[in-house]
């Protein structure tokens, strides 16, 4: 039987994913962040999840401020998974090609919902692979070029950079004028369904003559695991709603029109298919904002600052709204916690 449709069709892309991007763009275009109107906050938490319909947003935008619909041939070069700190070490830091070509299709699991990553064999050809139905318009154009660009940094990783893939597929009418031809050196065929990078099955046991850890220690801590474990599926509604919520506080206190334009809903259709599960709006809002504070008070943060994480414009309606929900103010709910997670 097929799968029914989900209730809220949206997926999310994490911080650190678009990170290669973000450097690339303010380091070649001087274009921050903040030029995009992406809070700082957000831009501070890396494991943070995105609905993706924001980042179609953001490389649309990005190419009407540049003005030039190839901006991805100049940033080419610096988006790489090296370009993701200690994360994007460990997709690389294997002693052959394969490896790593097995832990990027798993691993972006983790950092990016909805879409597909995978190798389809051809003979002696391997066609890696990349599927996002939730890119549109430009946006998907961009984001084609985005993960064509990080494969081919992946293969020239390990093959040097002299490497060009046998062939390249690009979801998205031509552009440029020869400037993706000449970074990929092979190519390209536009307006592909999927993107895809082919290289030759005997490349994949190309060693690496860099030198690698492959014992390194990646200290996460309980709550950075949380943060990385949890990456809802579109078909998952009630974690999909707890993390646009959660989402939006970076933009203020949360409101269900900031949620309902993210869904492509009317504020009336989104109550009513809330209603459908039994939620309100209200409801699950404190619901997700108070155990995001929870978190935050295990990392011992000020309740002034945690208030203002989550959307509130004073620290006393804060208190109030937490007392109300938990039976006790922020500060002795902290002082508690704190005292039982010494033993």
């Amino acid at each position: 039987m097929p799968s029914p449709s989900p209730l809220f069709d949206v997926s999310f892309i994490r911080t650190v994913f678009m990170q290669p991007v973000a450097r690339a763009l303010e380091k070649h275009y001087g274009i921050t962040t903040q030029d995009l109107k992406i809070p700082s906050q957000l831009t501070r938490q890396p494991m943070a999840l995105i609905p993706f319909v924001d980042v179609n947003k953001w490389l649309e935008e990005t190419e009407s401020m540049i003005g030039d619909a190839a901006y991805m041939a100049t940033l080419a070069p610096d988006i790489s998974f090296s370009n993701m700190a200690k994360l994007g070490d460990w997709f690389l830091a294997t002693p052959e090609l394969t490896l790593s070509f097995r832990r990027i299709n798993y691993g972006t699991s983790c950092l990016q919902s909805g879409a597909t990553f995978h190798g389809e064999l051809s003979g002696k050809i391997i066609k890696w692979s990349y599927d996002n139905h939730f890119s549109k318009g430009k946006g998907r154009f961009h984001d084609s070029l985005r993960m064509a660009i990080m494969f081919t940094n992946t293969l020239r990783h390990f093959m040097g950079q002299g490497y060009a893939p046998k062939h390249v597929e690009i979801s998205g009418p031509q552009c440029g004028n020869g400037q993706f031809e000449a970074f990929f050196g092979s190519e390209i065929q536009w307006n592909a369904p999927r993107t895809k990078v082919w290289l030759d099955i005997s490349i994949l046991e190309h060693g690496n003559s860099e030198p690698f850890l492959d014992h390194r220690p990646m200290m996460l801590s309980n709550l950075e695991l949380d943060e990385f474990l949890n990456m809802p599926q579109p078909h998952d509604t009630a974690k999909v709603v707890y993390e646009l919520i959660n989402y939006s506080r970076y933009y203020g206190y949360p409101t269900i029109d900031f949620i309902a334009e993210r869904l492509s809903l009317s504020r009336q259709q989104l109550q009513r298919r809330l209603h459908d599960y039994g939620w309100s709006f209200s409801s699950i809002t404190g619901y997700v904002l108070f155990n995001q504070a929870i978190k935050f008070m295990q990392a011992d943060m000020p309740i002034k600052t945690i208030a203002a994480e989550l959307g509130y414009t004073n620290v006393q309606s804060f208190s109030k709204a937490f007392q109300r929900q938990r039976g006790q103010t922020p500060t002795q709910y902290k002082e508690r916690l704190l005292e039982r997670s010494r033993f």
